[in-house]
């Protein structure tokens, strides 16, 4: 959805929510996403903002709502999420106005608060110096985020019954990745076989869990911008949920490697290598799904493919060992 299209609305729209004199300048994308589109919107006044459009056409990913109960897709879950974390002092950028009615337009919409500043990678790759103080602010706002607890399992909009079992949702939705990949990569099917034996040894050792805490489900350095003043702010919400906390540990080992060391957690290891794995499977399936339908970096997609493949080759590697 280019920013032309759109932009007539956005101007009539910004008048309303913010007022006469805040007079849209410009729209332009920011490219990252695979779940929405993102506008930098400046006004005449210097004041800038973020539009944010959730569409079908904004999408490289398919979900079916009533399948995919972790769907990380969601205007509404967006808002409800964006709240949630605010009130715990989390830091994620303030949501000024939300449209998802489709009344005067066929998509869902938001205005959220701009933060001058750039994203973690960059920070990591760049300006080393800065990291101190900006890991400070992650920690903290992570901690936060980590100590909202609930008796269930997953998101705002959809809390799942007592009844429901994380760990065997999981392990089908790892069995789902695995049949994924190996029909699409015909290459891999004896280490997707292993994998899939090591997944079935761990899900035999874990007993399901009465408390889950909240997580963001897919942070990583782009999913985290830093302000000119060091605060880091957790962005692309949507697909935070009450699971066990492994889910995200692990994760962010993968993504952040030893950077997070030392945050406040009692980890069970046997889960966190489930999740890995997990992880690892679904990053993978993401990544050649993006590469069928020529996301726009290749590069990072290619990437992508080799690194997790990578991984599942040295869980493999240690079971043989074990």
């Amino acid at each position: 959805m280019e920013a032309d299209k759109v932009e007539p609305f956005m101007k009539l729209k910004t008048k309303v929510v913010f007022g006469d004199s805040f007079i849209l300048n410009r729209m332009t994308r920011i490219l990252g996403g695979a779940q929405k589109h993102t506008y930098l919107a400046e006004t005449k006044s210097g004041f800038c903002f973020i539009i944010y459009i959730w569409d079908k056409s904004t999408t490289y990913f398919t979900y079916d709502e009533e399948k995919d109960i972790f769907s990380s897709s969601s205007s509404l879950l967006f808002e409800l999420n964006n709240k949630l974390m605010l009130q715990h002092n989390v830091l994620t950028p303030k949501l000024y106005f939300m449209d998802r009615s489709k009344g005067e337009q066929d998509y869902e919409y938001a205005f959220a608060e701009y933060i001058d500043g750039t994203d973690m990678d960059d920070i990591i790759a760049q300006q080393e110096d800065r990291l101190p103080r900006v890991l400070c602010s992650l920690k903290t706002s992570i901690n936060n985020l980590h100590k909202i607890k609930s008796d269930f399992v997953g998101q705002l909009n959809r809390l799942q019954t007592e009844e429901f079992n994380v760990l065997e949702h999981s392990l089908r939705t790892a069995q789902k990745n695995i049949g994924y990949l190996k029909a699409a990569d015909g290459s891999n099917i004896k280490l997707y076989m292993g994998v899939w034996d090591k997944l079935l040894e761990l899900s035999k050792i874990m007993e399901k869990r009465q408390e889950y805490t909240f997580i963001h489900g897919e942070l990583g350095p782009n999913h985290v911008l830093v302000d000119k003043y060091d605060n880091a702010y957790l962005i692309d919400i949507e697909g935070g949920k009450y699971c066990d906390l492994e889910e995200e540990i692990s994760f962010l080992n993968i993504r952040f490697g030893s950077l997070l060391e030392n945050l406040e957690m009692d980890l069970d290891s046997d889960r966190m290598e489930f999740y890995h794995i997990g992880h690892c499977l679904n990053n993978l399936s993401g990544a050649i799904q993006l590469k069928l339908k020529d996301y726009y970096d290749m590069d990072d997609v290619n990437g992508m493919i080799q690194h997790f493949n990578g991984l599942l080759k040295e869980v493999v590697r240690q079971q043989a060992v074990d």
